[in-house]
């Protein structure tokens, strides 16, 4: 029985895809809050060890949780909170479960096409906040990590993909202007077919040897080349392991 991490496990898309992984048997383990902050570093490295002590090998990790805040809001470690929790909590989760995924395991990241430039100076700095840029920085953040993160683990047997859901109805962007809001739901479907192209991603043995790939849906897509740069990929990862005091790692 493979055993399968999914962080936003109660989330629209999380929740949908815990339940899509159960009809194929998966035995899969639902991080959301209370158990899992993703916005502390304190809460991401409990959960780890917590994993680390019991879950024996992880075959997959899904990093799905995810945060749009329209105000500038800190986390209890001081950075802003959309950076904390959509990219460097599952940054620092992921590198802490090196051990349980490696020899097989997958990495599966759910962010979205972004072109936005990711300045992580400008996301710490309150007084150029702007919540559009910050969400569009963290989810090119993401794409970055899946593909830094898949030249190194390499050595450790481990795949790393992206995954783009689509416009899927949730909470996710409840405190955007209410015409956004509108818009989004009239085109946004629910998140069912996410949830199945996300269980074969973790499950199937056609994916077993994929690695680096951005998937919309059950289909290979090309990434913006914004985030195709190695050096600026590398830089992000040094960035991140420094400010969330990783050591080792991939």
């Amino acid at each position: 029985m493979a055993t399968v991490v999914v962080t936003g496990a109660t989330g629209a898309i999380g929740a949908a895809t815990v339940a899509a992984l159960q009809k194929r048997r998966a035995h899969v383990i639902g991080l959301s809050r209370p158990v899992l902050d993703l916005s502390s570093i304190a809460s991401v490295r409990a959960a780890a060890r917590e994993l680390n002590r019991t879950a024996g090998h992880i075959d997959a990790l899904l990093n799905i949780a995810s945060v749009f805040t329209s105000r500038y809001q800190k986390s209890v470690d001081g950075f802003e909170l959309m950076l904390a929790t959509n990219h460097l909590g599952p940054f620092l989760l992921t590198n802490l479960l090196r051990d349980r995924l490696a020899s097989g395991g997958r990495v599966i990241t759910v962010t979205a096409p972004s072109t936005t430039q990711v300045n992580i100076d400008r996301l710490l700095d309150r007084d150029r906040f702007n919540g559009f840029h910050s969400f569009g920085a963290t989810k090119a953040a993401n794409l970055m990590f899946t593909f830094e993160l898949a030249r190194r683990s390499k050595r450790w047997d481990v795949r790393a993909n992206a995954f783009h859901p689509g416009l899927v109805r949730s909470d996710l962007m409840r405190e955007a202007a209410g015409v956004i809001r509108f818009a989004t739901r009239l085109v946004s479907r629910g998140p069912e077919r996410a949830a199945n192209d996300l269980a074969d991603l973790a499950l199937s043995p056609a994916h077993a040897g994929t690695s680096g790939w951005f998937f919309k849906g059950s289909r290979r897509i090309d990434p913006p080349k914004s985030s195709l740069d190695e050096t600026a990929q590398a830089a992000l990862w040094m960035r991140s392991a420094d400010l969330v005091e990783l050591e080792g790692g991939f």
